[in-house]
């Protein structure tokens, strides 16, 4: 059976819960598609993120797909990881980026090597909002999204990988006191990481 590794961040900006974690640690260990799932949490900390996913790409998993939270109301599917990271927003351990880009020696950019478009296109197939976004950002996000690539690129791993944003949960709207926040149950995002998986 073939190997994913599906990864999540921990909570951040002052919420209590995470989606990405949530449903990472749901999937951890199934098997889906023909693929076992390992998952991993990631700490939203620029001095131990990078190990962890190298530490990870290790196992040389066929596909790796990134998870995280955006305040968006629907599913988005990152195109492009850059290497690039805002140096004024601070990680969750107080840490700042010295440098605006995450690897000097790395190209400025990478395609995701899983087509967006036909995972939305499976997406929107099961009822589930979906739409393709072109790049993850300047912070947590992008930067995993880039470390793995990069990982890829550099030791010859021969893996798909891309980055995908989850919307918020419900209860996150209460944790902000938001009503104006756009929020998915974890049931859905569920069902569209196991979609994605399917479709692979």
């Amino acid at each position: 059976m073939k190997y994913l590794m599906l990864t999540g961040f921990e909570p951040f900006d002052g919420y209590k819960s995470n989606p990405s974690e949530e449903a990472t640690r749901a999937l951890d260990g199934k098997s889906i598609g023909g693929y076992t799932v390992k998952g991993t949490i990631l700490p939203l900390d620029y001095k131990r993120m990078s190990g962890m996913l190298d530490s990870a790409l290790d196992a040389k998993p066929d596909v790796v797909l990134c998870c995280g939270q955006a305040e968006r109301g629907s599913v988005t599917i990152e195109r492009i990881a850059l290497n690039a990271v805002g140096t004024t927003r601070k990680d969750n351990y107080g840490n700042v980026p010295k440098r605006d880009v995450i690897d000097p020696e790395g190209p400025a950019a990478y395609f995701t090597s899983i087509d967006p478009f036909a995972l939305v296109e499976h997406l929107t197939q099961e009822h589930i909002p979906a739409f393709v976004s072109y790049h993850a950002g300047v912070y947590g996000c992008n930067w995993a999204i880039y470390s793995v690539m990069r990982g890829i690129d550099t030791r010859g791993i021969p893996s798909r990988a891309t980055f995908i944003h989850l919307p918020p949960l419900p209860q996150q709207a209460l944790e902000k006191n938001n009503p104006n926040l756009p929020t998915l149950p974890l049931e859905t995002s569920l069902r569209a990481l196991r979609t994605i998986i399917k479709s692979l």
